[in-house]
């Protein structure tokens, strides 16, 4: 899913996407996250920026709700 998003009057384009997690046990839950991505132009594969951890690995929401949430308070700051 893509949403459009005005910022601090900046159009950005948030795209959330399912992460799903290989578990040895089955029965181990979550084994589907989110992830999110962010477009400063209009959205094509070449030009999105996935939000990182600290450890510079894909950062994993247990939502897609929680997943925008985070993308739109990063945005803000950022774009100031």
């Amino acid at each position: 899913m893509i949403e459009k998003q005005s910022i601090n009057g900046k159009e950005v384009w948030v795209e959330i996407e399912p992460y799903h997690v290989e578990r040895n046990n089955p029965k181990t839950i979550p084994t589907e996250y989110f992830t999110a991505k962010y477009y400063l132009n209009e959205p094509n594969s070449a030009t999105g920026e996935s939000f990182k951890d600290e450890k510079g690995d894909l950062r994993l929401f247990e939502s897609p709700v929680a997943a925008l949430t985070f993308a739109n308070k990063k945005l803000t700051r950022m774009l100031l």
